[in-house]
């Protein structure tokens, strides 16, 4: 008896812009970092151009994991003597690959010459976290025992979480001097106002 297949029937899908399909499929994903786009051939493969840059795609490949069994192997050869060559001070042979040398070696230093430069800190607190401390900065001074008991502590904030967001705030000159300024204080300058910020007044 003649197996019977069923074929389903092919549609086309209509709704499908083929234009897009097909260079999300082709396009191999944009390079966001400008200087890996500057440096990028996209003549060439992905392994290409990260093997002539001197970086590493595949990172274990590049470090690749021990394998003990092959040492073993090698070990068991050297006891039964079937190395022609014996090895002295119990070395094992082992096969050297002659080491790749980049063609763009500058793609590497480059990066590493902008990973040691120290980039400014973008960091800004939010505006409403800001209006909060400005407040109780305004009304308590540094007195954070006073801040924790406050109505207006709707976070529910311990001292040292009063502590902490307030010397981040004025770590932030950005933002800590347009207070100043509206306080009138002396802008780049830390109030002299007492700090209560011992431990044992809060046993």
């Amino acid at each position: 008896m003649k197996i019977r297949k069923n074929h389903v029937r092919k549609t086309y899908r209509y709704n499908v812009n083929r234009k897009t399909l097909n260079r999300t499929r082709k396009s191999t994903g944009k390079i966001k970092d400008p200087v890996m786009k500057k440096l990028w051939m996209e003549n060439k493969r992905v392994g290409t151009n990260f093997r002539e840059m001197g970086l590493a795609k595949d990172p274990n490949k590049s470090v690749a994991i021990p394998n003990y069994k092959s040492e073993r192997l090698q070990y068991a050869k050297i006891v039964n003597s079937t190395v022609e060559n014996e090895q002295e001070d119990g070395e094992f042979p082992t096969k050297e690959r002659p080491k790749y040398q980049p063609r763009r070696v500058h793609v590497v230093h480059q990066l590493e010459a902008l990973a040691k430069e120290r980039a400014d800190p973008e960091f800004r607190l939010p505006k409403g976290v800001v209006k909060e401390l400005t407040y109780f900065l305004s009304k308590h001074k540094f007195n954070y025992k006073a801040m924790v008991t406050d109505r207006r502590n709707h976070g529910q904030w311990t001292w040292k979480q009063f502590r902490m967001k307030i010397r981040k705030f004025m770590s932030i000159p950005e933002q800590f001097n347009v207070y100043l300024e509206q306080q009138k204080l002396p802008v780049g300058i830390k109030p002299d106002w007492p700090e209560y910020e011992s431990d044992s007044e809060w046993t």
